[in-house]
């Protein structure tokens, strides 16, 4: 059962989402190391959402509507954020640039990593089932295991996406302004999507 989770998981991992667009935002503005940064913060995001699943709780926040639909504002208000601040960031001089990435690639990434995961309501869901899944076959170490697992994976999964990014001259999307302006683009939408989709199924 162990070994269908994890392909289940892989396949999740690989399917575009906002993890994978706030790894490419980062990646683009500051970096490849950003993108490592942004991968550790997804990762721990990751491990977070298996604790809560793993201990039930997730599985009570979705029950209630109003905790869902707090967890989605949140989430798609954050995915809009950053899309609106890239533009900004695209269009700083240089210098600006460099002194922003200094400052920010470190923590910044980290944060908005961790931040879009842990709002991001899919990722409560998909955890939720595949803990309601295995819960049967954890026993003793595994509980603490799989956890450590599934968030070693996820943040593997988005370095390795960081270093295809900027691994050469023909795919580097660091500081292409066009790039910017794309995945600004696209993270607005996403954000606005998972918000009026939230609205609708609310109320």
């Amino acid at each position: 059962m162990f070994i269908w989770s994890s392909i289940a998981h892989i396949i999740a991992l690989t399917s575009p989402g906002p993890d994978t667009a706030i790894t490419i935002r980062q990646v683009s503005l500051y970096g490849r190391n950003a993108g490592f940064y942004t991968a550790l913060g997804i990762g721990v995001g990751i491990y977070f959402h298996c604790f809560l699943a793993i201990n039930g709780i997730s599985l009570l926040i979705l029950e209630d509507e109003l905790y869902k639909f707090i967890i989605s504002i949140i989430g798609s208000s954050y995915i809009f954020y950053l899309g609106i601040t890239m533009v900004r960031a695209s269009s700083l001089p240089e210098y600006d640039q460099d002194n922003s990435k200094n400052s920010f690639s470190i923590y910044g990434s980290f944060l908005s990593g961790l931040i879009t995961n842990i709002f991001n309501i899919k990722a409560f869901i998909f955890f939720v089932s595949l803990f309601t899944i295995l819960i049967d076959s954890i026993q003793g170490i595994f509980f603490y295991l799989y956890p450590i697992y599934f968030s070693i994976t996820s943040a593997l999964w988005f370095i390795l996406v960081s270093f295809l990014l900027t691994s050469s001259k023909i795919i580097n999307i660091h500081k292409n302004k066009l790039i910017n302006y794309f995945l600004s683009a696209i993270l607005c939408l996403i954000g606005l999507f998972i918000f009026i989709k939230s609205i609708h199924e609310y109320f």
